[in-house]
């Protein structure tokens, strides 16, 4: 998060806005009773935008203060994103997953722009969040700083804890032999002919021999444990040297279904070996927040308590609390789409994520409650913004390269880091260890550009800023594929240099692996900085509006009449009136918050003739744009002609003057020399 702060922050100030921004700030400026009756003609997708930059503009009217919100939600979203990394698999995932999103330049790039689509990226990211704490509110969270897990979760290779309340009766962990032990371990003869595990230590749980595949919880209330094959008698013991002096605890008391071993000696529980540790491979004891079939096992779970099954809405507190879950799921999800409509593909997402979850129908009907509930408070909006889609007829019905556009945004965009991270993203999706992180990250990344394409096809409405919330899972699939790798390479490094079995590695090798992790994003980032430098140019957006008003208002002179053609070019003067302050804006009617509109309504041609009458030249601010056909020049023509035309960066500028041997006041027409910036003094 706190990159994302200082990239945010770095070069907001770009000394002018573009077009779009400059729709915000002077609708954000207007009172509330103008933006209602604004909203109702045209951007209404944008309309709780605009409420919201128009209490923030109230303090301190400038365009970093407008931008401030969009930076604030860029963080929001990358402590989101690790987030969820840390809920879904480990702790280094989601270090990994926030700084890649972090500092991917198009998430800079819409941190600093006055716009919604930071906003709903971070409302995106929330409910998902959100999604995977309503299916299983339980979900293991490791510790930050050893990777270790916290007080939710049991690591099935660390020592069991032993709750406050049970005294001395401690809790042991049930270890295969050749895993060592601080005290005599015992074999899996001892277990007897019923192949019983003892179920005396409920929080216990077993690690099957194989590191990087955990076998089911010992302990577990819901399937008896299976009995492990003779090994033969244990090897030397191995002791824990910050684990030696510890007392011995009682030793394991056999089940009910189990026999007695007259072999076994009493001594402590048995432990795991020195260098074990939950970086190992995936971490039986912590429950994943989205559980799919062939993750990893559920935590064991005492049959003294069962409780309802995670995400229920069950009677009772826990019920309750599931409820409260599902209603802040919905709110997030309609405030999101409210911010912009196309939002809401998010739920397609969601759902898919549900299918592979395979949640039991409880889940299925508390998120059907919030889903339903949140289409239905946009309902009205997304209807309003289908009487205003002619804004969107300077958009084309999209090809496969503008879907290919996409995925660099989201995974690039240079060459050599976009090929890094489509490499990683296959690793995560192919050789999956953290299934539930694929679960939620995949249909994220994917369903909602597809959808969206597809409608587009039928109604021209595709951009790749009104997917930035998709973005999100892109970074969450490319650390996991990173995790796989690293521990794919650390256990043959730890077994080949250390001669250690595979699998086995100490906090100083799992620290090393999260800092490699972390160098790899920063040489990613030095990679592309050339780009993120781009971002913070006027030249990076379509155009530079300030620079256009102080070109205006060298080439013109006070008094003058100018004519805006079509009249959204007048954003220029609305964004930066000073330099244009002397000129007379002869073809407008009403301006735009008395019109209820964003740039004003014009007269018609014969009232712009008359107030034209007596006039010797006017200026001509035009779009720059193939499929523009300025009606305003057409109109001049008749009495006036081209004198002189400049191609500035989104618009044209033309002088005309009148036609005929002697203008006003006795004043020849050829007494006039075009203007050019040369001769502007």
């Amino acid at each position: 998060m706190a990159v994302m702060l200082c990239l945010g922050l770095w070069g907001l100030d770009r000394g002018t806005m573009w077009r779009d921004e400059a729709a915000t700030y002077q609708m954000a400026r207007r009172t509330l009773p103008q933006i209602r009756e604004t909203l109702g003609t045209v951007d209404a997708v944008h309309g709780l935008y605009y409420l919201l930059t128009h209490l923030v503009l109230a303090l301190r009217p400038s365009e970093v203060t407008m931008r401030l919100p969009s930076v604030l939600a860029a963080v929001a979203a990358t402590g989101l994103v690790a987030a969820l990394g840390c809920r879904l698999a480990r702790p280094r995932v989601g270090l990994w997953a926030g700084l890649l999103y972090a500092v991917t330049p198009v998430v800079t790039h819409y941190a600093q722009e006055g716009r919604s689509y930071a906003l709903v990226a971070a409302g995106a990211a929330g409910a998902t969040y959100l999604l995977a704490g309503a299916i299983a509110p339980g979900s293991a969270c490791a510790s930050p700083d050893r990777g270790a897990p916290g007080p939710a979760c049991r690591d099935a290779r660390g020592p069991a804890r032993t709750p406050p309340d049970r005294g001395a009766s401690g809790q042991a962990s049930c270890t295969p032999p050749d895993r060592g032990a601080s005290g005599p371990v015992r074999t899996p003869s001892d277990r007897g002919a019923s192949g019983q595990a003892r179920r005396d230590a409920p929080g216990s749980a077993r690690t099957s021999p194989d590191r990087g595949a955990p076998g089911p919880a010992c302990g577990d209330a819901l399937s008896p444990a299976r009995p492990l094959p003779d090994r033969g008698a244990p090897g030397p013991v191995r002791t824990p040297p910050d684990r030696d002096a510890r007392p011995p605890g009682p030793a394991a008391t056999p089940g009910p279904g189990a026999a007695p071993n007259p072999g076994a000696a009493p001594g402590p529980a048995a432990g795991p070996a020195p260098d074990a540790g939950p970086d190992a491979g995936p971490e039986p004891g912590a429950r994943s927040a989205v559980s799919v079939r062939g993750a990893a096992p559920r935590s064991a779970r005492a049959p003294s308590a069962p409780g309802p099954a995670p995400g229920s809405a069950g009677p009772g507190p826990k019920g309750r609390t599931a409820g409260w879950r599902w209603a802040a799921y919905g709110s997030v999800v309609a405030v999101t789409a409210l911010l912009h409509v196309f939002a809401v593909l998010m739920l397609a997402a969601h759902a898919l994520t549900l299918c592979l979850a395979r949640p039991p129908r409880r889940v299925w009907r508390g998120w059907g409650t919030a889903a339903a509930g949140a289409v239905a408070a946009v309902l009205p909006l997304a209807a309003l913004a289908r009487r205003q889609s002619a804004q969107l007829a300077w958009m084309r019905h999209p090809t496969p390269g503008r879907l290919w556009a996409a995925v660099e945004d989201f995974a690039g965009p240079s060459a050599l880091v976009l090929a890094v991270s489509l490499l990683l993203i296959v690793v995560a999706v192919a050789r999956s260890r953290w299934r539930s992180l694929t679960a939620v990250a995949l249909p994220l990344v994917c369903v909602p550009p597809v959808l969206l394409f597809a409608l587009a096809l039928y109604r021209p409405c595709f951009h790749e800023r009104y997917l930035l919330f998709a973005l999100a899972g892109a970074p969450l699939l490319a650390a996991a594929g990173a995790d796989r790798l690293a521990d794919a390479v650390t256990d043959r490094l730890v077994g080949t240099v250390k001669n250690r079995p595979a699998g086995v590695v100490t906090d100083r090798h799992r620290a090393l692996v999260a800092a490699a992790g972390v160098l790899a994003v920063g040489g990613a980032f030095v990679w592309q900085l050339p780009l993120h430098q781009w971002e913070r140019q006027p030249l990076s957006r379509q155009d530079d509006l300030a620079a256009l008003a102080a070109t205006l208002g060298r080439l013109t002179r006070p008094g003058e009449p100018v004519l805006y053609d079509p009249p959204k070019e007048r954003r220029i003067a609305i964004a930066y009136p000073r330099p244009l302050a002397g000129l007379r804006d002869i073809a407008l009617k009403t301006p735009g918050p008395a019109s209820g509109t964003l740039y004003g309504i014009d007269v018609g041609p014969a009232e712009l003739l008359r107030r034209l009458d007596g006039a010797r030249s006017a200026w001509l601010i035009a779009a720059d744009e193939p499929e523009a056909h300025p009606a305003k020049a057409a109109t001049l023509t008749g009495s006036f002609r081209l004198a002189y035309a400049l191609c500035l960066p989104g618009v044209r500028l033309e002088r005309y003057v009148r036609v005929g041997p002697e203008g006003p006041g006795g004043v020849t027409d050829d007494h006039w020399r075009p203007w050019s910036p040369n001769s502007v003094p």
